[in-house]
């Protein structure tokens, strides 16, 4: 703007030295033309900015690599007339570092800003200061637009360095079994209102004591993914894939299972995943994840 007024001056000071010494018409149209220039923008500036309307859309879910953009849609009686400048910050959440961008546009209708897909994970996408200026760039109005959407970008599932185990990696434990007839049992020493069924008699007899048998059954399990948390934006996306990858497999073969997660500096996070809704929370909420500044 400051340039646009420096070029004004300078026209008009030639502009009147052209009148001095050719006064005709045209030096005159030429003068009078350039002091009605500044009230017109002026004009043109605030029917802009009172009329325009600035709408936002952001893809609320992506995958990595998809090609997507912010669609700026402009609306209003002048909007061919004006010239629109705003920021745009796109916070990183994962890596907690933003990025801001200056855009001009200067059209009526929809403007598509791309997006970066190139990374998994949580980002924000804020719009403010919003500048309209006039066509010919002499004003300018602001207007606050604290325009806040946030966008994830997910994994895309990619086959792990070996192929998953559902059986084998299924944990299998022992638990107190409520059926009197189970085949597995642990021993200890009688307590009153235990069962004399329950009693171990050959061992009771060779402790000189009351022992009883107490039943147990084999249970599965859950099977453990384990997520490691990496400054590596490259690594970190291929742990997630593959995660993704394991955990969607489990879920095929009706096995539930942790996804096990351990922050630098913090207690271990672990996600009950039993179901394609479970997994969709514990990636969302993974995302949004800050990721440590070493690499673990």
């Amino acid at each position: 703007m400051f340039k646009t007024w420096c070029t004004y001056i300078i026209t008009v000071i030639l502009t009147f030295i052209f009148f001095l010494f050719y006064k005709m018409w045209v030096a005159w149209y030429c003068l009078v033309l350039l002091a009605i220039l500044p009230a017109v923008s002026l004009l043109i500036c605030l029917i802009c900015a009172r009329t325009l309307t600035f709408t936002t859309t952001v893809p609320p879910i992506l995958k990595r690599g998809d090609h997507a953009s912010v669609k700026i849609d402009i609306k209003g009686r002048a909007s061919a007339l004006a010239l629109i400048k705003f920021k745009a910050t796109v916070t990183d959440r994962m890596e907690d570092k933003s990025e801001t961008v200056i855009y001009s546009v200067h059209d009526k209708g929809i403007s598509k800003i791309p997006l970066n897909t190139s990374h998994c994970g949580a980002f924000s996408y804020k719009i403010s200061d919003i500048k309209i200026y006039d066509m010919f760039g002499f004003f300018h109005v602001t207007r606050k637009a604290e325009s806040i959407r946030e966008f994830i970008v997910k994994p895309v599932p990619s086959l792990p360095g070996f192929m998953p185990d559902s059986n084998g990696i299924r944990a299998r434990s022992l638990r107190k079994s409520n059926s009197p007839g189970s085949e597995i049992y642990d021993i200890r020493d009688y307590d009153p209102g235990d069962s004399v069924k329950n009693i171990h008699w050959k061992m009771s007899a060779k402790k000189d004591k009351l022992i009883v048998k107490e039943p147990l059954e084999e249970y599965a399990g859950h099977a453990r993914v384990l997520l490691k948390l990496s400054s590596d934006r490259d690594e970190m996306d291929r742990h997630l894939a593959e995660m993704l990858f394991t955990s969607e497999y489990f879920l095929k073969k009706d096995t539930s299972h942790k996804i096990r997660i351990i922050p630098p500096s913090k207690c271990e996070i672990a996600y009950e995943v039993s179901s394609y809704e479970d997994l969709n929370r514990a990636v969302l909420s993974i995302l949004r994840m800050k990721l440590p500044k070493e690499v673990l």
